[in-house]
């Protein structure tokens, strides 16, 4: 008996039509706007690497150098201001001063005078965290002084001692650590204060630095004679902290 066999091939695809599949292959840009992307940031990176490299040592110094800066800089939270703490121009009587005596006298005004050997003083609450207090006040020698001085206190301390003599006068520092003392002269050899003889009256600033809660201000004569005679007074007291 005999036996035929049949096979089937696929046929072979004409030359013209795979020319036209691969030029329908390369023509085809679906998906080209991503391959760039991905060229593009990649090429972003790596030169933000390669920058950071070069940059880095430099940045690391200029920020080591600032954090040195800063950490021995004090910032001040909060500025402060002058706060008034005191005013008297004895207009109405002593207004927390011990010792001495209000007066009306001539050319003066109202004034605290001080007696012969007499003492003055005045005590000021300060506010928490004041840096400083500043005492002004005008000191007036009055008559006829021949050398007598009156002594300025703070905190029971002797700052500074002022000596008329006859309307010439002298201002003595003799103030401590902490405490600044300025004399302004308005002037000597003045007919204020009624007799024939010369007066005198300079402007007192004294600073306290660091004050703490209190500060203590007084005023002491030595005067050698009643205040009939002369005497030493106060006007224009005003009581500040910064």
């Amino acid at each position: 008996m005999l036996l035929t066999m049949s096979q089937s091939f696929p046929s072979k695809p004409q030359d013209g039509a795979f020319s036209a599949q691969a030029a329908s292959f390369l023509a085809e840009d679906t998906g080209a706007v991503t391959v760039d992307w991905v060229v593009l940031t990649s090429a972003v990176v790596g030169l933000g690497i390669a920058t950071l490299g070069v940059v880095s040592a430099g940045v690391g110094s200029s920020s080591n150098a600032i954090a040195d800066e800063l950490a021995g800089t004090s910032i001040q939270a909060a500025f402060s201001r002058a706060m008034s703490l005191f005013s008297n121009g004895f207009e109405n009587g002593r207004g927390g001063f011990a010792g001495g005596q209000v007066v009306n006298a001539p050319g003066f005004g109202n004034i605290l005078q001080l007696g012969q050997n007499d003492v003055a003083t005045l005590s000021v609450d300060v506010p928490d965290g004041a840096s400083s207090a500043t005492i002004q006040f005008d000191l007036i020698g009055a008559d006829d002084f021949d050398g007598d001085s009156a002594t300025v206190y703070v905190n029971g301390q002797p700052v500074s001692i002022y000596t008329d003599d006859n309307g010439n006068v002298t201002a003595t520092d003799i103030s401590g650590n902490g405490v600044t003392v300025a004399v302004d002269q308005q002037y000597t050899d003045y007919n204020g204060g009624g007799r024939s003889l010369g007066d005198s009256r300079a402007t007192y600033t004294i600073t306290v630095d660091n004050p703490g809660s209190n500060v203590t201000f007084g005023v002491g004569s030595d005067n050698t004679a009643d205040a009939g005679n002369e005497y030493f007074a106060l006007d224009d007291v005003r009581v500040s902290s910064n």
